[in-house]
């Protein structure tokens, strides 16, 4: 899938969680209070996530996003999936594993997500900014490509500054679940790849027809080419239409806000 989408499914899929989750389990509000600032902080951690997987190709969003960090972060990566591939794969297995290896597996998302988890509760404040402010840069980049480097990272620096001292409740008690936000857009990124025509090692390592590292995807008429017209004309609009209903629904505030500005309009168009 295209940066767009992976930022768009991992945006909806971050509000529905942080939004919905504390009500269908009613337990976790003495952990996530649903405060609109944690809802943003979830979600924005998660759709940056969404890119990360991508770290394992020397030309993705994630790569280029951060200059020699990313580049060295990438050149990390690729290196130790490849090894991790060679030393696990089945008799059936072939490739590198360079791409669409570790980062693309259930397994390589919790361990970073359990990372991030404890590095933020060890440390707090300063992880959570960083995490934040990351994701959103990534998010931006996979939102809108032709946003130039640096401006865009001072666009992102200036809304985590905004998530944590304007909108209410900030990114307070967000440190023990943020690295949830990451498992899940990561996981979010390789489920979108599977959906596509080359899958993703999802199940790794557990072995499946002789391969530990088999591509899992949908039936094969379902599947359909990135950046295709499928992709372009109906899976991107769907993701960006549920990502703003979710933010409304959700986020708290934002609904009554809505319905008053629709109120308005109502009656001005009326008054017309």
């Amino acid at each position: 899938m295209l940066a767009v989408s992976h930022a768009t499914s991992g945006a909806a899929l971050g509000l529905a969680v942080a939004g919905f989750a504390p009500r269908v389990a009613p337990m976790l509000y003495d952990a996530v209070a649903p405060s609109p600032g944690s809802v943003l902080t979830f979600a924005a951690v998660c759709a940056g996530a969404a890119l990360l997987p991508d770290l394992d190709h020397p030309s993705s969003t994630a790569t280029r996003r951060f200059s020699v960090f990313s580049w060295l972060a990438c050149h990390a990566v690729r290196p130790l999936s490849a090894v991790v591939f060679e030393l696990t794969r089945g008799r059936r297995d072939h490739g590198k594993g360079t791409h669409r290896g570790l980062t693309h597996t259930t397994v390589g998302a919790a361990l970073l997500g359990l990372a991030v988890s404890l590095a933020s509760a060890a440390w707090g404040t300063p992880v959570i900014l960083a995490t934040l402010f990351v994701c959103i840069a990534l998010a931006i980049k996979g939102l809108d490509a032709l946003v130039p480097g640096p401006p865009s990272l001072v666009i992102a620096g200036g809304l985590t500054w905004a998530v944590q001292e304007w909108v209410p409740g900030g990114t307070a008690g967000t440190a023990g679940w943020l690295g949830t936000a990451v498992a899940l857009g990561m996981l979010v990124h390789a489920v979108g790849d599977a959906i596509t025509e080359s899958g993703a090692p999802l199940l790794w390592p557990l072995p499946i027809r002789g391969r530990t590292w088999y591509p899992v995807g949908s039936p094969h008429a379902a599947r359909f080419r990135t950046g295709g017209p499928v992709e372009a004309w109906l899976v991107a609009p769907a993701l960006t239409v549920a990502t703003l209903v979710l933010a409304v629904l959700v986020v708290p505030g934002v609904l009554p806000v809505v319905t008053a500005v629709g109120d308005q309009v109502q009656r001005l168009l009326g008054a017309a």
